[in-house]
């Protein structure tokens, strides 16, 4: 790997040979006296890491000591120890974080899955600006801050890179709970869906700002908020049946949180598409319609139990259809979960 204006590893002077660190005596990896299967380093991440343990053995605190983790996590991007022995440096050296943001970034740019730098990210912005001194802002001072905007723009750019980056939303949905951002996130979702209706990851964020992040245990939420997600999920199915994203959305929100709704709304919302000509081949074809069926027939058997013996029964005939012609692949488990529907 090689970052613009960083120290080129291969090729460099050895640091054995440079006399700011003849006073250093590397600490060399212990692998046993008889390794099994040591790791064939190179020489020049051998001795860069040997360099490494002997400084963070005595605890140096060095702009020489964070060169040394710039050029260890510039060869090895994933080693957490260099990225943790880095975060104590960047603090203690009073590191200028705007700097440090960009070098971030760069590497990023090269391994944006990479999970250290992610967390690394979320430190420094942390030292820029305070979660708690940003609360005491309005919500659209927080989202006008250099520090936000800056941000969310780098999160833009990497979404619009790979847009199911695990990573990214994952750090996305830190600076929005840590700085109160929600009132914006909605519509940002609503465009990735937009975007790409089939993208799980932004409908993983939606149900996240739904619940503001909270315990999906013990929130509650309001029945008007539950209706236009319902009406939300249904748009998308109709433009896409076979996708499975809006029906995994829908079913387990009811599922967790309005149960009773899956009969008494979303059940006729469906079946009205199944029966409409320009819907009834796709929807009655696809999985994700009859597995719905299951989850509703199920769930409503618990709420009226006397129908339950004719519930379970069109729960169970769901099973087969999906077992036998809809999802034939997952038949071994339409056939078992018909068993649980006793």
């Amino acid at each position: 790997m090689r970052i613009e204006g960083s120290e080129d590893v291969e090729g460099a002077v050895p640091l054995s040979q440079q006399e700011e660190w003849a006073d250093v005596t590397p600490l060399p990896q212990d692998d046993g006296e008889n390794p099994v299967c040591p790791i064939a380093y190179t020489d020049e991440y051998r001795e860069t890491m040997d360099y490494l343990r002997a400084v963070m053995a005595r605890g140096e605190v060095s702009q020489r000591a964070l060169a040394l983790t710039t050029r260890a996590i510039e060869t090895n991007p994933g080693h957490y120890t260099a990225w943790t022995y880095r975060k104590r440096l960047v603090e203690e050296l009073a590191v200028d974080i705007g700097g440090e943001l960009e070098w971030v970034s760069e590497i990023s740019e090269m391994y944006p899955k990479n999970y250290q730098l992610w967390h690394h990210r979320e430190a420094l912005v942390e030292r820029l600006l305070d979660p708690a001194d940003a609360l005491k802002m309005t919500e659209d001072e927080r989202i006008a801050h250099p520090t936000i905007r800056r941000e969310l723009q780098f999160l833009a750019n990497a979404i619009d890179e790979e847009s199911k980056n695990f990573h990214a939303w994952s750090y996305r949905q830190w600076l929005i709970a840590k700085y109160g951002l929600w009132g914006q996130e909605l519509a940002f979702v609503d465009t990735m869906i937009n975007q790409d209706v089939r993208n799980n990851s932004a409908w993983n964020q939606r149900y996240f700002v739904v619940l503001q992040g909270q315990d999906p245990a013990t929130v509650t939420l309001d029945a008007g908020l539950v209706l236009r997600e319902i009406t939300y999920a249904v748009e998308n199915i109709k433009s896409a049946p076979n996708n499975e994203s809006p029906w995994s959305y829908v079913v387990g929100l009811l599922l967790r949180h309005a149960p009773a709704k899956l009969h008494t709304e979303l059940m006729p919302r469906i079946s009205a598409l199944a029966t409409a000509e320009d819907y009834h081949l796709a929807m009655t074809t696809t999985p994700f319609y009859w597995s719905a069926l299951v989850d509703i027939y199920e769930q409503q058997a618990k709420e009226q139990p006397e129908r339950r013996a004719e519930l379970l029964g069109q729960a169970r005939s769901a099973c087969d259809s999906l077992a036998a012609e809809h999802d034939l692949i997952r038949g071994k488990y339409w056939r078992y979960r018909k068993t649980m529907l006793a």
